[in-house]
């Protein structure tokens, strides 16, 4: 009985070993295809401004959602939202579901 266990805890830390090495191995060759499909030499800059307005926009909507409805409430994002900051972008309002 002792040897079954033995053998299946060392079966699982195996493979427990294996599962973090290659999820490692599949995080940076993401990185790896993030990078070189948003530094692109040719399409990069405008794929880069594209993220920022989407990240932007993404920003504003968790920021309309949570803030409250009376008042005038600090923004929860207000530095992300420095950060990403465009002159010529108008977001659009979030329409607030009522819950019933």
């Amino acid at each position: 009985m002792h040897d079954i266990r033995q053998e299946l805890t060392s079966s699982a830390i195996r493979h427990a070993r294996r599962v973090r090495r290659t999820t490692g191995r599949l995080v940076v060759s993401g990185l790896g295809f993030g990078l070189a499909y948003y530094f692109d030499a040719e399409n990069g800059a405008a794929r880069r401004e594209q993220l920022r307005q989407s990240l932007r926009r993404v920003a504003l909507t968790i920021d309309s959602v949570w803030a409250p409805e009376t008042g005038d409430p600090p923004a929860v994002f207000t530095p992300l939202l420095r950060g990403l900051s465009s002159e010529d972008y108008e977001p659009r309002p979030v329409q607030r579901h009522e819950a019933s």
